[in-house]
């Protein structure tokens, strides 16, 4: 048995390893044994290490890199595990006796990671992130679990009660350093044990990378990176209902009867904190216990886009000295609204910093458009089954549209960050006028609700 195994993952890494290796087998002092962990090299990579004596090479067919590291140790013998990138050098012939000092006389460490340092032509995304994060102050970490294996020690006991996670894409290494601190144990960064280290923490701020790594941390910690400012929560929001009004809304018809329908369902949201109805029957909104715009104070309001009505909505709201960081628009002609939709979109809008978000419904059907020249082009082409391709969304801005008043104001509903909320049930695209019969649409929506208060 050694004292020390030093774990190298591989996978095509000819132009790096050899650089690195021979700054391992120089370290003074040590009793260490190395192992290669390689994921299906297709270069040299393997030949080059093997020029070195080698404990084992432990080969792999799918990578993941706790899985990977998993594997390593389980070939090794040491009571102490470093975990090195095969892109990164040791700076100095003590590095390795640097990482295993900060284990002398501490039981409670579980590990130590060292300083990395960008070389010349480093990317700069990468050399900035490089030269902030590892700084020069030793740092003894009680809470903060911040880890990163590229350069690191750990003990071998520890590993036994807490190994990688072998299934994640990324920050195995955070994840592992959150569950040894919460147990009681830890971690220590030595800016004494340096490495080289080419491409960084992030390669790049590559999005797919950052993206993977953010889903990571949000799972393990959901309760810091999750959370808003309590001002910017969703029921402290400044969000109120617009809905326009036809002017030839009649009284105890079909359309009002959903027009009040629509007006319950956003009494009961918890996020809409007032209601407007636009209409030029000043009765209607007392009637029906809204605060009410009036459509006549808008010039050529009948003939107006909606993004131009909303926007002198908007203007009229603010002129009440009422602030608005948001508008929810609203057409009362959807009479299947999902339950609880108006606050999942706020609550959509507000987490996820949206400035705009609206309900979509999902559609995976083969379409095809005419472009300038007249010609007919699919939208897809493939002809893969459903489950293996992505749908296309149908815009129902008028089941709510939440628009950030920013965007209202360049006169546009739907600008800023997009968020789409998926919509799986058909019914809920469905709109009064385009039935055309008023008797198969008043079926279909005595039936729908029937069915509701059955199933309640």
């Amino acid at each position: 048995m050694r004292d020390i195994s030093i774990i190298v993952r591989t996978k095509n890494e000819e132009r790096w390893i050899g650089h690195c290796l021979a700054m391992v087998f120089k370290q003074q002092g040590q009793d260490f044994e190395v192992i290669l962990v390689d994921n299906q090299s297709s270069d040299h990579t393997v030949a080059i290490a093997s020029r070195y004596p080698l404990a084992a090479v432990v080969n792999i067919d799918k990578y993941l890199p706790g899985h990977s590291l998993n594997e390593g140790i389980r070939a090794s013998s040491g009571n102490y595990i470093v975990c090195l990138s095969a892109h990164c050098i040791p700076r100095d012939t003590d590095w390795l006796s640097t990482l295993r000092h900060n284990f002398d006389n501490d039981e409670t460490l579980a590990g130590v990671y060292g300083r990395q340092l960008p070389v010349s032509f480093t990317d700069d995304v990468d050399k900035r992130d490089l030269i902030t994060i590892f700084g020069r102050d030793r740092r003894l970490q009680i809470k903060d679990y911040f880890f990163h294996n590229a350069n690191s020690m750990l003990r071998r006991d520890v590993w036994q009660q807490f190994p990688f996670d072998a299934q994640i894409t990324n920050i195995e290494d955070r994840v592992w350093g959150k569950a040894v601190i919460e147990a009681g144990y830890h971690i220590v960064y030595d800016p004494d044990a340096v490495v080289y280290h080419h491409h960084g923490l992030h390669q790049g701020n590559k999005p797919e990378r950052a993206r993977g790594v953010v889903s990571i941390i949000e799972r393990v910690d959901e309760g810091e990176v999750n959370e808003l400012p309590e001002s910017l929560r969703p029921e402290y929001a400044n969000i109120p209902a617009v809905v326009p009004v036809r002017e030839d809304l009649i009284e105890g018809s079909l359309e009002e009867r959903l027009l009040v329908r629509t007006l319950e369902a956003l009494r009961k949201a918890k996020y809409v904190n007032r209601i407007y109805l636009v209409t030029g029957d000043s009765s209607l909104a007392a009637r029906l216990g809204t605060e009410e715009i009036n459509r006549h104070q808008i010039p050529g309001a009948d003939q107006m886009s909606l993004d131009d009505l909303m926007g002198k909505v908007l203007e009229i709201i603010e002129s009440r000295n009422d602030f608005p960081e948001a508008l929810l628009y609203v057409n009362y002609d959807y009479a299947f609204r999902p339950d609880g939709l108006f606050d999942d979109l706020i609550r959509d809008a507000l987490y996820n910093g949206f400035d705009t978000i609206f309900p979509g419904l999902l559609n995976y059907g083969h379409y095809w458009y005419r472009n300038g020249g007249g010609e007919f082009i699919q939208s897809d082409p493939s002809m893969k089954s459903r489950d293996q391709r992505e749908p296309i969304y149908q815009a129902l801005y008028g089941l709510g549209c939440v628009s950030a008043a920013w965007v209202v104001r360049t006169g546009k509903i739907v600008g800023g960050k997009i968020g789409i909320r998926p919509i799986n049930d058909s019914k809920s695209a469905l709109r009064c006028r385009e039935l055309g019969s008023e008797m198969i649409y008043r079926a279909l929506l005595d039936h729908h609700f029937s069915d509701k208060a059955q199933k309640a």
